[in-house]
C-alpha cells in the first residue's frame, strides 16, 4: 500500500500533531506499506533530507521551529511527485495549505482523501484579533466543509468524532488514538532520574506537580498557578514544573512573581522527547488545565509514566482519565482545581489505576490505519467536491 502523508507540522517541530504524523508514519512502514510525507521546511539543518520527505518551500522562522508551507510555489513539484508515487490513499492533517493541495490531488488522481482533525481552531481566533462568534463560526463552516470533501475523517477520540458529527460532518467518521511509543517510559535509570532531580531541586519539595505542552493562552496556565498558591498558602510544600515554550511564557511568569511563586514554579524550557520522559518519572501528578485540545497527548504520556492526572473536564480530558480512578476532573475554577490537587496527593495510592497500553501501542493502531485505508481504497474517491469558502488565518496551526 502506498500513503502520501500531508501536513504542515512535522519535524524538527515539536508538537502534538508532529509526535501524531511520525508515529503512524512509522507504524505504516512497520507494516510493510510505502509512504510519502509532505511537510514544510524549516530551514534547520537538522529536519535531514530524505526521499521519503518532501520538504515544501516556506515562510520559516528556525527560532521558533516554525513554517508556514507555500504550498503554491511547489505546487507543480508537490505534484510530479505524487503522480510519480501513485498513492493508494492520500491522508492530510490539516484542512488548509498543503491539506487544500491533498485535497486537489485526491481529485485529479482519483484517489480515496482521510482527513484526521487534530486541532479545535476555533479555540485560536484570538491569535488574529479576531475573537467574535461570527468568525469562530466562519472557522467551523470551513472545517466541516473540507470534511465533506473526503472520504474518510478521523478523530482522536470519540466526543472529537460526536462534535464533529453535531457540526455537520455527514462523510464515513471514526475515531482513532494518538499512540506513543512507550519504549521511552519502560526500565529508565534510577542514575538519570537522581540526576534530573539534582539538577532541578527537587529535593526542596515534599511533591511536584508538572505540566508538559505548549505555553500559550489557550492552555489555561494561570488557572494552574492560582491553584498552587491557594496550596501553598494553606501549608502544603509543592513546586510546578512546567516543561515547554510558547507566547504565554512571559506573562506566566509576570503572574507567578505576583503571586509570589518564583520560587515554587520550575520552567525547564524545551525539553527533547528523550529527556521529557525523566522529567514525568520524578513527578508526583500531572495536571492539564486546558480545555482547548482535541487529545492531550501528554496525558497519555503522563499515564504512561504512571502518574494520575487532575484535569479540567473537557472532550480530551474524558478520552483516558476516569474520574476517581486515575485521576479526577476538575472545575475550571482555582478553588476547585486546588481541591482536586490535594485530594490526590494526598491518596496517591487510591489513583493507581494501570494504563492499558496495548490500545495505544504502535503495532494495533498501525494494523487499524491500515484496515481503515483499505476499506477507501475499496470505496474509492466517492466525495463529491463542494466550495471550501475562505478563512482569514488558514496559515496558522499551534499544535
Amino acid at each position: 500500500m502506498r500513503i502520501a502523508i500531508f501536513t504542515n507540522n512535522y519535524s524538527p517541530r515539536v508538537s502534538g500533531v508532529a509526535v501524531a504524523v511520525e508515529f503512524v508514519d512509522s507504524a505504516l512502514k512497520k507494516l510493510g506499506h510505502q509512504t510519502m510525507v509532505i511537510a514544510p521546511d524549516y530551514g534547520l539543518e537538522e529536519q535531514g533530507k530524505t526521499p521519503e520527505v518532501h520538504r515544501v518551500t516556506s515562510f520559516s522562522f528556525p527560532n521558533f521551529r516554525f513554517a508556514i508551507p507555500l504550498e503554491f510555489i511547489d505546487r507543480a513539484e508537490i505534484e510530479e511527485k505524487i503522480a510519480n508515487f501513485n498513492p493508494d490513499v492520500i491522508h492530510t492533517h490539516h484542512p488548509f495549505l498543503l491539506g487544500k493541495a491533498a485535497l486537489d490531488l485526491a481529485d485529479q488522481l482519483d484517489a480515496p482523501l482521510v482527513y484526521t482533525f487534530h486541532t479545535l481552531y476555533e479555540f485560536f481566533t484570538h491569535y488574529f484579533l479576531m475573537d467574535t462568534e461570527q468568525v469562530r463560526k466562519q472557522v467551523r463552516d470551513y472545517v466541516v466543509n473540507f470534511s465533506n470533501c473526503c472520504d474518510l475523517v478521523i478523530a482522536p477520540i470519540e466526543p472529537i468524532r460526536q462534535y464533529l458529527v453535531g457540526l455537520g460532518v455527514d462523510t464515513k467518521t471514526t475515531s482513532v488514538p494518538t499512540g506513543i511509543d512507550f519504549s521511552r517510559f519502560d526500565r529508565m535509570p534510577e542514575q538519570r532520574l537522581m540526576r534530573q532531580r539534582e539538577k532541578l531541586q527537587l529535593e526542596r519539595f515534599d511533591q511536584i506537580l508538572f505540566y508538559s505542552g505548549r505555553l500559550s493562552r489557550e492552555k489555561n496556565l494561570p488557572l494552574a498557578f492560582q491553584a498552587l498558591k491557594i496550596l501553598t498558602d494553606q501549608g502544603m510544600n509543592l513546586a510546578l514544573m512546567i516543561a515547554g515554550k510558547g507566547p504565554a511564557k512571559r506573562p506566566g511568569q509576570r503572574e507567578v512573581e505576583e503571586l509570589g511563586l518564583q520560587d515554587r514554579v520550575i520552567w525547564t524550557g524545551f525539553v527533547s522527547q528523550e529527556e521529557l520522559p525523566e522529567l514525568y518519572l520524578v513527578s508526583d501528578l500531572f495536571i492539564f488545565p486546558s480545555s482547548a485540545d482535541t487529545q492531550g497527548i501528554v496525558i497519555y504520556e503522563a499515564r504512561a509514566a504512571g502518574l494520575p492526572v487532575v484535569a479540567v473536564d473537557s472532550m480530551a480530558a474524558r478520552a483516558l482519565i476516569r474520574d476517581g480512578e486515575n485521576g479526577r476532573f476538575a472545575k475550571d475554577d482555582p478553588a476547585d482545581f486546588a481541591e482536586k490537587i490535594r485530594e490526590v496527593l494526598n491518596h496517591l495510592d487510591r489513583y493507581q489505576r494501570p494504563f492499558e497500553r496495548e490500545l495505544y501501542s504502535q503495532e494495533s493502531l498501525g494494523k487499524r490505519y491500515q484496515d481503515l485505508y483499505q476499506e477507501c481504497i475499496t470505496q474509492g474517491r466517492s466525495r463529491k467536491r463542494k466550495q471550501l469558502g475562505t478563512i482569514f488565518f488558514p496559515f496558522f496551526n499551534p499544535t
